[in-house]
């Protein structure tokens, strides 16, 4: 049996985090000294959990990252209040994430996540359908398992007709991924045919190109409007990021501007889910935020999140999407720990302005110390845009 070792074990949390985690299946063991947690986390150990006002606790991380059986072993900080309680103290000791003591019990979902389970076990934010097409039938099933991860509904079609026979279907689908050639018509004639159809004016395409036929399908892109071209020699599960351009052009703005390091308590949760979740930000732009956890929601949840701006004294509230998500011990992608990368989708506006304010304060300090080239910096419109997303008070919602 899996277990958490908790130090020390008379803590006030630890009650809650006992049944939680016997209710999960998962056993604990108590520690009052850092060497009795070191030698019990050697052993079938999941994480340990101690509490953040633990005196020892700089000797026990110590301890723990430096034995080879226990150098990657995650700990868990308890602490009271996120806020004030110096975080900032125990990342640095190595920490992986942390729990607030009056929500102790969800000890249980990083055990279940580190247990290779999945705590967010049904909650699987729907992302819409999407319209698959192509003639080689194991090309669509690859690129439809790929595309399924982030939550899309998807049709099929092997031709033309059968393409624009699905699109006249129902709600039109979010977007097109045609995957070669769509007999009997070329790239532009298909378009076409599809833009002249009332239901398929509007709805962007993908094309997956081979390399003798990406120019071809460049130039109905052209023609025909809101279209982009993949190489089909590429890694299919890259497909992903050039559908998510598409969908979101915000995503190619994000990436303009530089990642900067930002180290604050992050609060989020998501339609359906029982608790908010405390995590931590790693880094910002000026679209988007990488927050630590060891929990990641799936990707293309919808996401309300409170936290700190740059230089700011209150709290900023905004939506956002998961668009990225690593779990422990992942090896691809950035070398970051564990978390999700989101984009921003909704922010009232007195939110946008701080956001935008301390982003550019701490750009301006990247620029002066040197960790940031001053080219990095947009100019003129291409600034003034950086920030702009859909801003809907109404929507922006707080959790209490």
């Amino acid at each position: 049996m899996s277990r958490i070792v908790i130090v020390p074990g008379n803590a006030g949390w630890s009650e809650a985090a006992r049944d939680a985690l016997a209710a999960g299946g998962f056993d604990v063991v108590a520690a009052s000294t850092p060497a009795e947690a070191a030698q019990a986390a050697r052993e079938q150990t999941l994480a340990v959990a101690v509490d953040g006002g633990f005196a020892p606790l700089e000797e026990l991380a110590a301890l723990l990252r430096g034995a080879e059986r226990t150098e990657n072993l995650p700990i868990l900080v308890v602490v009271r209040d996120p806020l004030r309680d110096d975080l900032d103290r125990h990342f640095r000791l190595g920490i992986d994430d942390y729990l607030v003591a009056s929500a102790a019990h969800q000890v249980r979902d990083r055990a279940v996540a580190l247990s290779k389970g999945d705590p967010w076990s049904g909650l699987r934010a729907p992302s819409g359908r999407l319209l698959l097409a192509g003639e080689d039938r194991a090309r669509r099933i690859l690129i439809a398992r790929i595309i399924r991860r982030w939550g899309f509904d998807l049709s099929f079609a092997s031709n033309r007709d059968e393409l624009l026979e699905q699109l006249r279907q129902g709600t039109p689908p979010r977007a097109v991924i045609a995957d070669g050639l769509l007999p009997p018509d070329d790239e532009s004639a298909t378009l076409a045919a599809a833009r002249r159809d009332p239901k398929g004016r509007d709805v962007p395409w993908l094309f997956v190109a081979d390399v003798e036929r990406r120019d071809a399908a460049r130039a109905a892109m052209l023609t025909h409007g809101r279209a982009t071209v993949y190489s089909r020699g590429g890694p299919p599960e890259n497909i992903i990021f050039a559908l998510n351009d598409l969908l979101q052009p915000g995503a190619v703005e994000a990436r303009r501007s530089p990642r900067l390091l930002h180290a604050a308590p992050v609060a989020f949760w998501a339609d359906g889910a029982p608790d908010t979740i405390w995590a931590y930000s790693y880094n910002l732009n000026r679209t988007g935020l990488y927050v630590r956890t060891l929990v990641p929601p799936p990707m293309g949840t919808l996401l309300h999140l409170r936290f700190r701006p740059p230089h700011g004294d209150g709290l900023v509230g905004l939506d956002a999407q998961v668009m990225w998500r690593k779990e422990l011990g992942a090896a691809q992608g950035p070398m970051y720990p564990p978390g999700v990368g989101v984009q921003f989708v909704r922010m009232a506006p007195a939110d946008e302005a701080a956001l935008h304010a301390g982003y550019q304060q701490l750009l301006q300090e990247g620029e002066r110390s040197g960790t940031v080239r001053a080219s990095t910096r947009p100019s003129g419109e291409e600034q003034r845009s950086t920030l702009r997303v859909t801003i809907d008070p109404t929507q922006i919602k707080e959790k209490t």
